[in-house]
């Protein structure tokens, strides 16, 4: 039985300040497959620090009954610098308050160090190319002096994880179905994991390059470039989840999500548990063009016509923006149609908005992939 817990001290960004995250170990130390999870990168998305409080129960319990086969790594809060940002009693969380942007935007390109580092090492071996893949992506992490606390922060994330076989990052919508965005180049060996997420929606994109893209996509990188000359395997499957809405937090909720994730694992080799091997998600992944931010044109009280999760058509009312100083109230109304049909996934918490918020997300049913 292995339960390590470690302490990553993050660059101080002021005298008197220190920031770390916390980080459990699961199993045995190095062994595989290797899998990752961490939750709140933006903080403000509450869900996920819940699920992974439940999954740690999950992998505590398996380890103490010798069924850990692999290693789980798990950071129960993946942002301290944005669990802090709060003002006037509000999390803010998705955004820096420093300036310094989106908090899950701007990570390194770590493709062009690795290629540079392995190009001359590589072989015939697919699980040797693994190995110098992974020791090169570690190289290229350390060669790296970030300047800022969050950059510092991203590099001890990556540092974390971008050894793993399996990467999850959750994640939330400010009010929101389940859905899922997934990385082309991973697409089809993540069947498992939305198999038993069971998402309303799964969304593929590679733009922009988040956290799970970041320490997936040097794997691809390399495969195009060099693939035809040595076997070069996608050693790191990540993705990111989006379990519903910031206030679905509830132990139900986040106890099923956690099992869903265990059986993933369970699949995948890491543990030793029961998952259905037939379990098939039913649903049709939409392309990043699918997706449609509507936004409103006025400030006003929104109102929505139609629950989330549901399918609308073309035309169909899906949002009225109320103007509570109208003098007619006959007139009071600014409605936004969908453009597409679609189902709607997201929506703002908020309810008193302002010119140009984006106030609905929809995913268009109507795209070929």
């Amino acid at each position: 039985m292995a339960h390590l817990i470690e302490y990553v001290s993050l660059l101080s960004s002021s005298p008197g300040t220190q920031r770390t995250l916390k980080v459990h170990r699961v199993g045995n130390s190095g062994a595989r497959p290797k899998a990752y999870f961490q939750a709140a990168l933006h903080a403000n998305e509450t869900p996920g620090l819940l699920i992974g409080h439940h999954l740690l129960d999950l992998a505590l319990a398996a380890d103490r009954a010798g069924k850990m086969k692999g290693e789980l790594v798990i950071v129960p809060f993946a942002n301290p610098i944005g669990l802090s940002d709060n003002v006037l009693g509000n999390q803010i969380g998705r955004e820096a308050l420093d300036g310094g942007g989106n908090y899950n935007r701007g990570w390194p390109d770590l493709s062009a160090g690795v290629i540079a580092r392995v190009e001359e090492k590589l072989c015939a071996d697919v699980d040797v190319n693994k190995d110098v893949i992974r020791a090169a992506l570690k190289d290229t992490l350390d060669a790296l002096c970030p300047p800022t606390e969050v950059q510092s922060l991203q590099v001890n994330l990556l540092k974390l994880a971008i050894d793993a076989d399996f990467v999850i990052d959750s994640h939330s919508e400010l009010v929101a179905i389940a859905g899922m965005v997934v990385a082309p180049w991973c697409e089809t060996m993540l069947d498992p994991l939305i198999a038993e997420i069971n998402p309303a929606l799964v969304h593929v994109t590679d733009t922009p390059i988040l956290f799970d893209g970041t320490c997936s996509k040097p794997w691809h990188d390399l495969a195009q470039k060099v693939g035809g000359r040595f076997p070069i395997a996608q050693g790191n499957v990540s993705v990111t989840i989006e379990m519903r809405g910031t206030a679905d937090v509830s132990d139900e909720l986040a106890r099923s999500d956690a099992r869903a994730i265990f059986r993933y694992l369970a699949r995948m080799g890491v543990v030793t548990d029961d998952f259905d091997p037939n379990a098939r998600w039913e649903g049709e992944k939409t392309p990043h063009e699918a997706i449609s931010m509507m936004r409103t044109p006025v400030g006003g009280v929104i109102v929505y016509p139609f629950a989330l999760g549901s399918d609308v058509k073309a035309g169909d009312v899906i949002a009225e923006i109320v103007d509570p100083t109208a003098d007619d109230p006959a007139t009071a109304r600014t409605q936004i149609r969908a453009q597409r049909p679609g189902r709607l996934y997201a929506a703002v918490s908020n309810r008193l908005v302002r010119p140009n918020d984006i106030v609905i997300k929809i995913a268009a049913n109507d795209f070929k992939r």
